[in-house]
Formats: structure tokens, C-alpha cells, sequence
């Protein structure tokens, strides 16, 4: 059973979120335009390049979800190529 402790610790993260979302928002949503376009274009790119390499008889597939969406919004390219360098070292290492 979860106690009050808890429940009432959880509201103060979720409203102190909220709150630091609002404040971004508020005054400098060209941060959550360029979040938005390169966690686009980097699943794009993803999606590509995992085709592109199975059709190359590469084993190696970063695939698409949430980490990766996160990852290549927030970081960009970097990220995109942190990505697959992860990948190509857990399929070669």
C-alpha cells in the first residue's frame, strides 16, 4: 500500500514540473520548437539508417521508442550518433 508520505511527495515533483514546463514555455518556446524538429528529423534518420543497414546485411538496429526519441531531441546529432555507437558496440563488442 502506498503511504501519504508518498503520494503527497509525488504531487510536489509532478506541480514542481508543471511549473518548470510553464516557466520554459513562457519564455523561450523556441527551445520546444528545436526539441521538437530534432527529435523528429533524428527518428527519421533512425528509421533510415536502420533500413539502409538491414538491407546491407548489417546487424545492427537502433529502432525507435521513447529513449531514443528523448535522446536524439535533446542532444541532436551527438545523440544520433551516440546511438549508434552504442549499438555497434554492443553488436561487435
Amino acid at each position: 500500500m502506498v503511504s501519504m508520505e508518498s503520494i503527497v511527495f509525488i504531487v510536489i515533483i509532478v506541480a514542481c514540473l508543471a511549473f518548470i514546463g510553464v516557466c520554459i514555455v513562457k519564455r523561450r518556446p523556441d527551445m520546444i520548437i528545436n526539441f521538437g524538429l530534432r527529435a523528429c528529423i533524428g527518428t527519421v534518420g533512425v528509421y533510415l539508417v536502420d533500413i539502409i543497414l538491414k538491407s546491407r546485411g548489417y546487424d545492427i538496429s537502433v529502432g525507435i521508442n521513447g529513449a531514443t526519441i528523448l535522446t536524439n531531441g535533446l542532444l541532436g546529432l551527438p545523440g544520433f550518433l551516440v546511438l549508434y555507437g552504442l549499438a555497434a558496440y554492443y553488436a561487435f563488442g
